[in-house]
């Protein structure tokens, strides 16, 4: 699948679960999982537009380890699938950086 095309999708599926991880828990929301996944979609979202970008793409996969990592700690079935995408864009980003 196109680089670009991938950091859509996931920066979608980081809002998305992101949103409802909100509804799911309440008062109980880890922010430190919805941030590293908004941090994420926003990162992804700059790097569709600079794929080109070493720079762009480096963040973008550091984000995704970040929320990777944030999401490992909030131990939630629901962000599997999440969890699963940010590490195929993490190993994309840097191929794609010659990293």
């Amino acid at each position: 699948m196109e680089l670009a095309a991938e950091l859509e999708r996931t920066a979608r599926l980081c809002e998305e679960t992101a949103e409802l991880y909100v509804v799911h828990h309440g008062d109980d929301v880890s922010a430190d999982v919805v941030t590293g996944l908004l941090l994420a979609a926003a990162a992804f979202d700059t790097a569709v537009d600079a794929v080109e970008s070493e720079t762009a793409l480096l963040i973008s996969a550091t984000l995704a380890r970040d929320a990777v990592a944030a999401a490992r700690r909030g131990r939630d079935s629901m962000l599997l699938d999440c969890v699963t995408a940010l590490r195929r864009v993490t190993a994309l980003c840097e191929a794609a950086a010659g990293r």
